[in-house]
């Protein structure tokens, strides 16, 4: 059998699973964001490994390439945006995050297709783009190693790190081996490879994704809700009382490891029975449920109701007024000056 056979039968195994993922990560299309950009970075991988056969089957003009083509070529653009929004908390997709993604596909699209700009220019332009995707790589790693530490769910931990390592080693040697490519479609050889590489991260991605049994992997870090059934409720009555009589959460910076050893435990004990007796997720979300409460109470009080709403914010705990109206829109649904305005007006106060 020929290399061309290897070729297809590979290409076509990974089509079918990132099709697969795309499907899966659509099911909670309605859920949540990161859902959503699961989907389209799935679709991406789809694009791109079947791209190339079908430019060798109908030639580098036909009219199926280009929308395969602008996917394929935002799908770095793409992943940032699943890492960054599965990682940190405080994410908030915006306008200029699209502009980012747009900007790669149009890049990378003009440097393939504008052959009158040829020379250096076209260099340049495929140059550009391979910026942009390493920059994209490099902001999805970010957000890996920042959101590591807060995330209490062991499992998920691992499962988010192998994912996205896996995803961006591909994504970086698909931008670096194109370039050492003499004509499209490559030599046989190295679109082999290239199908292998691709099968070999569709399944990993596949192993991990349709073998989840938790469908809050994917979603939003919550505000601690209580499971009365774990074993640690001594180490979270210390805890409580640290957070509550000591005012724990208003340190600036504090992590998990700090308070372990404060507490005497290990951390991964402190991450269990935070997770499972209190059902938070994260960190981070842990104490801000805690600061929550202290700014309710303080834009509830009368003789508080000429404090700035950011010294409220400030002494709570949280580090500036952006991510504190970000998680208050997100627990009661109306921004603080509305709930202090409600709250004052039940009070009898104008």
């Amino acid at each position: 059998m020929s290399l061309i056979y290897f070729d297809g039968v590979l290409r076509g195994a990974a089509v079918a699973l990132f099709l697969l993922l795309s499907w899966r990560f659509a099911r909670d299309w309605q859920r949540n964001l990161t859902a959503k950009l699961g989907a389209l970075v799935t679709l991406g991988g789809a694009a791109y490994t079947v791209l190339i056969a079908v430019d060798q089957l109908l030639g580098f003009m036909n009219p199926y390439r280009v929308p395969l083509h602008l996917v394929s070529l935002a799908t770095p653009g793409l992943f940032w945006l699943f890492a960054a929004s599965w990682f940190d908390d405080e994410f908030e997709l915006r306008w200029w995050h699209w502009a980012f993604v747009v900007g790669i596909a149009a890049t990378g699209f003009i440097s393939n297709w504008l052959f009158w700009a040829g020379g250096v220019r076209l260099f340049a332009l495929g140059l550009g783009w391979r910026a942009m995707s390493f920059v994209a790589v490099a902001l999805a790693m970010r957000a890996v190693v920042r959101g590591w530490s807060n995330d209490l769910v062991e499992s998920r931990r691992h499962v988010r790190l192998r994912l996205v390592l896996a995803a961006a080693i591909a994504i970086l040697w698909i931008v670096v081996s194109e370039l050492f490519t003499s004509g499209w479609p490559p030599p046989v050889e190295w679109r082999v490879a290239n199908a292998a590489g691709m099968l070999i991260l569709a399944a990993i991605v596949a192993g991990a994704v349709l073998g989840w049994r938790d469908p809050a992997l994917l979603a939003a870090p919550a505000r601690p809700v209580a499971r009365p059934e774990t074993d640690e409720g001594p180490l979270l009555a210390r805890l409580d009382a640290d957070m509550r009589h000591e005012r724990l959460y208003r340190q600036d910076g504090l992590t998990i490891a700090e308070v372990a050893a404060r507490l005497g435990v290990p951390e991964y004990r402190l991450r269990r029975a935070i997770n499972g007796g209190l059902g938070a997720r994260n960190f981070n979300a842990y104490l801000n449920g805690f600061r929550l409460d202290e700014a309710q109470d303080a834009l509830a009080d009368r003789e508080q109701r000429e404090v700035p709403i950011l010294t409220i914010a400030l002494d709570a705990g949280f580090g500036s007024l952006g991510p504190f109206n970000r998680a208050f829109r997100e627990a009661e649904g109306m921004t603080p000056s509305e709930y202090r305005t409600a709250r004052l007006a039940d009070s009898g106060i104008g």
